[in-house]
């Protein structure tokens, strides 16, 4: 993975047994939860560009992330991916609310949680950095 693209998760690149542990958390959750992840792919290529979807935080609420390869940064996806999880997670899920958070500094995240109209709640420490939670009412 491109340690730019790392630069804002506190446990910086994913080794290969990460990214499978990760990948094993998913299905896990998906099969006991029901909270996707899913691939983005570009439309017009078919090509990978990154993935979004939801995950359980600390505390028990619903996460929702992103997260894009660097040759796909600029173009709207995650706007458009967050947008779209937001409206799946009103028609697919029982809970008040969904979260997202980002680090502090991550503007560009940031901006796209606001801009598909999350409301900042707080500002906490997760995995050693302070981050901005927001949040979203189903």
């Amino acid at each position: 993975m491109d340690p730019e693209v790392r630069a804002h998760f506190p446990d910086g690149i994913a080794t290969s047994a990460q990214i499978d542990a990760r990948i094993a958390r998913s299905k896990l959750s998906i099969e006991a939860n029901r909270y996707p992840e899913f691939a983005v792919i570009e439309l017009a290529t078919g090509r990978f560009a990154g993935r979004a979807g939801f995950g359980l935080i600390e505390g028990g609420e619903i996460e929702v992330g992103y997260v894009f390869l660097k040759e796909f940064w600029g173009r709207g996806l995650a706007q458009e991916s967050l947008r779209a999880l937001l409206a799946w997670a009103k028609e697919n899920l029982t809970v008040p609310r969904i979260v997202a958070y980002a680090p502090s500094t991550h503007s560009a995240s940031l901006n796209v949680m606001r801009k598909a109209g999350m409301r900042l709640f707080k500002t906490d420490n997760m995995h050693g950095v302070s981050c901005d939670f927001y949040y979203y009412l189903l």
